[in-house]
This record gives structure tokens, sequence and C-alpha cells, in this order.
């Protein structure tokens, strides 16, 4: 969707080519693009002449003679395109405006959602659709009166940019870089964003915004500020867009997440989220001693979940495993035999990202149905082994890693299964835990005993808490 230096660019393209021409009649291609009648629009506009084009947040403004304004929102993939009579329309026109000029202006739209308003020049400010734009960032010089509208907003930061009340012209691609810029999770509550991070990010908006607007905006998928024209600042981008990428900051991979529908990308190591829960995940090499971590932060209080025992609870149900019996052609009938399907993977060990592939993303949802249930909590912790190969790193503030010395790992599984060269190869095969483990906030070296294991987590808990006393009003108790 154009953004702020998008509109603004439309506008600096169409003051210089629309003021002075007249509206000889409309055609519209389209009424539910009007809103308002489509006839008194057509009527009321002819023989009135273009005087100026100004701009409102993302509205385009389009003052004219005899007293009339049209109020007009882009939306998802509207467009102007000013054309020579005598070629034919754009794609997608909607609305046409035939100039006295030789030319006609299109308005294109392939998504049917951008809207044109024919208002008054006395009265548009007071037009519903004007009343709901804030300020800009550029017209905000004193932080105050937003800061005392979300000072307890438990809504995502990244939600409260883009809201347009409250602050205009910012959407996706901008909130995406001011909030990278001020190194600010886009998830943070907006009732931990402080008065002085309020006031980084309306600085940093306007930087970001008027080197936009200097560079014609971004040309993202199929936006273009007019015809055959590219906005450039696409190339500045340091986070929209660049998921998977390493950040240009600290050189950590980018992630992806939604929220409310709206795709984000972050740095997770330079955008650190405030306020509680915070989400914890353990993660680790098989045999050592993930299962006691998440057994201890238990034992004190915290909620807990297993990612297995998520998947034994998948495996009982009747839709899961009417899937895997169809896609592995395995006789299962009320619930999955984990045994018989152990048994056809290591057979068949192409087969297991395709199960990986069902049973990850629900696994992921039961985990987030896990994080709203205990959404009033200080600390949620869940252990999940595939932490990384289910691409989950994304859903935890803190991660744990859990290491253990080769020697301890192999006796502990000798006391599960008693036999050496079956353990070995669970070892090896499991040995994921080294190239991932960097990605881990900190590693908890199990190579002793149960209760120095017990007292490496109270510190980490320590830690924590520390953390969450900066924002006392969280705690329940």
């Amino acid at each position: 969707m154009p953004e702020l230096p998008e509109v603004e660019t439309v506008k600096k393209i169409l003051k210089k080519t629309l003021v002075g021409a007249t509206i000889t009649s409309v055609d519209v291609l389209r009424a539910a693009t009007i809103l308002g009648s489509a006839s008194i629009f057509q009527e009321s506009l002819k023989d009135a002449k273009f005087k100026n084009i100004s701009r409102k947040g993302k509205y385009l403004i389009f003052h004219l003679s005899k007293g009339l304004v049209i109020l007009s929102h882009l939306r998802m993939e509207g467009k102007f395109y000013e054309l020579n009579e005598n070629e034919p329309n754009s794609q997608y026109a909607k609305v046409v405006f035939h100039l006295d000029n030789g030319h006609k202006l299109c308005f294109d739209d392939s998504r049917c959602f951008g809207i044109l308003k024919l208002s008054k020049e006395t009265k548009y400010l007071e037009d519903p659709l004007m009343l709901n734009v804030g300020p800009e960032p550029s017209e905000i010089n004193d932080i105050d009166d937003i800061f005392n509208k979300v000072k307890d907003s438990t809504h995502p930061i990244k939600e409260l940019i883009t809201t347009q009340s409250l602050i205009s012209g910012i959407g996706n691609i901008y909130a995406d870089e001011i909030l990278f810029e001020c190194k600010i999770h886009p998830l943070t509550p907006g009732k931990f964003i402080t008065r002085e991070n309020w006031i980084e990010i309306v600085e940093s908006a306007k930087k970001i915004l008027e080197k936009a607007i200097k560079q014609g905006g971004s040309t993202i998928k199929s936006y273009h500020p007019g015809k055959d024209l590219d906005g450039k600042f696409q190339s500045k981008l340091k986070a929209y867009g660049k998921a998977g990428e390493k950040c240009p900051r600290c050189c950590d991979i980018l992630q992806f997440i939604k929220i409310n529908g709206r795709g984000t990308t972050y740095c997770p190591k330079c955008q650190k989220k405030k306020g509680a829960p915070v989400r914890v995940a353990i993660f680790g090499k098989i045999a050592s001693g993930k299962s006691e971590v998440l057994k201890y932060f238990a034992k004190v209080g915290y909620p807990t979940i297993s990612s297995d025992e998520i998947v034994s609870s998948l495996y009982k149900e009747k839709a899961v495993t009417a899937i895997i019996a169809k896609r592995f052609n395995l006789p299962f009938n009320n619930e999955v035999d984990k045994t018989v399907l152990r048994d056809y993977l290591v057979a068949h060990p192409k087969d297991i990202p395709v199960i990986n592939r069902i049973v990850h993303p629900l696994v992921k949802e039961r985990i987030e149905e896990f994080f709203k249930a205990h959404k009033n909590n200080d600390i949620v912790v869940c252990e999940i082994p595939l932490l990384f190969e289910s691409k989950s790193e994304n859903l935890f503030d803190y991660i744990i890693g859990v290491d253990a010395p080769k020697d301890v790992q192999l006796d502990r599984l000798q006391n599960r299964n008693k036999e050496t060269s079956k353990s070995l190869k669970m070892i090896a095969r499991n040995n994921s835990f080294d190239k991932n483990k960097n990605k881990a906030d900190i590693i908890v070296n199990n190579n002793s005993d149960l209760a120095s294991l017990k007292s490496e987590i109270d510190q980490i808990i320590s830690k924590l808490q520390e953390y969450l006393d900066l924002f006392p009003s969280l705690h329940l108790c």
C-alpha cells in the first residue's frame, strides 16, 4: 500500500501536470469507487478547474474551482495515470477525468479498494475521513499527546504507529524501518514505550520519511508513483522485505512474523521485546537434560509446555491421524502409532521433511495458543528440541541451549535403553545443536549433578526477573 512518501510523490507529479486543467466530463466505470452519488460526482465536476493538489496523511486532496474538493485514498493498488485523450484507458481504470488540454486522468485500481469522494472547500476538513487522520510525524512537536493516549495500551507498537488516527502516513514499510532504526521490537506493548522512546520514534519517522520522499518513495511489487516511474527508496530499506537476510547492524538473521495480519520484519538481536510474558524456549542435545530444565521451571511455578507432549497429543487426534495415514499409506485408525511411524521414517528418511511439514505448523499453533492462555504470567517456558528445524525461534524472546558432553549423553541414553551402538547412533543423528547454539541467549552446561543444574536455572530466572522488575505493573501478585 502506498504510504506517505509515495502519496507525496504522486501529489508532486500530478500537481505539475493537472493544475490549470479543466474537467470537461467524467466517466465513472465503477460506481462503488465513488463514496456518495456517482451521478452527482459526474455532474458537479463538469467545467471544474484544478487549482491545487495537497495531501493529508495518505489522502490526496484535489482543490478545484466552484468551491469543490475531491478526497482520494489510493489504498492497496490505486494509481493516477495521465494519458493522451486518444490513448486507451489504463488497464484497471475505474474513473476517467477528461480534460480540456487533450489529456485524461485515469484513476486505476486493480484491487478496487481505492476511493474518491466529492466534498466542499469550506467543509472537507470536517469530513469523517479527514477527522480520523492524525498528525504526520513532521507536524508533531510535542510528544505528550501521543504518549498520554497510549501509555496504558497493550497493543503492539507496530500496530500503534500504523494507526492513522494516532500518527498519519506510516504503513507497513516505514513502520518496519522506523522500529528497526530505534531498536524497538514490533510486538512491544504500547505501555512499555517510554516518552523518550516516542521522541526517538517520531524523530526517526521524520528522517526516514523525508529521505523516502526525496527518493520518490519505494517501488514495492506493483506500486509505481506514476506511469513508467519507479521510486528509489527501496534500495535503502534495511528491514522491510529482508527476512532471512543478515541484519545490517549485527549480522543476525532478520525474522518475519505477522502482527494483526501485517507481515513484519525485525532483528531478534537488536530489537528486544519489553514486557511480559517473556517467552522462553529450551532446546539442546539429546539426553542433555532439557526435560529436567523444563521440570524445574514448572516446579518453581511457571507455566510450561513440551513440544513432544504436543506431538503426542496431535497423534491422538483423528484428523491428524487420517492425514498421516493417507500420506504414508500406514494402517492407523484412531491414532498414530509412534513406533510404526518411527520405523517407517527410518526406512524412508526422505519422508522426514514431509512429516515435518505436516506436524511443525500444528505444533507452532498449539504453542501460540499456550502463550495466549498464559498472557498474564511473567514467564512462560517451552521445551522444543527442533526449535530451529521447525523455524519456531521467532516465537520466543529468550532461548536457552542445553549442552552436555558426549560421554554424559551416552551414559544417560544407556540408562534408557542399555544398547551402546543404538545410543551412539541417536547422538549422531540428533547433533544439529552445535550449528545453532550460537543463536541461544545462554548455554547451560549440564555436565554435573542435578543440584548444579538447578542452580544455573535459578540464576537465569533471576536475570529474567530483574528484567521484569523494570516493569512492575505487569506483576499480578
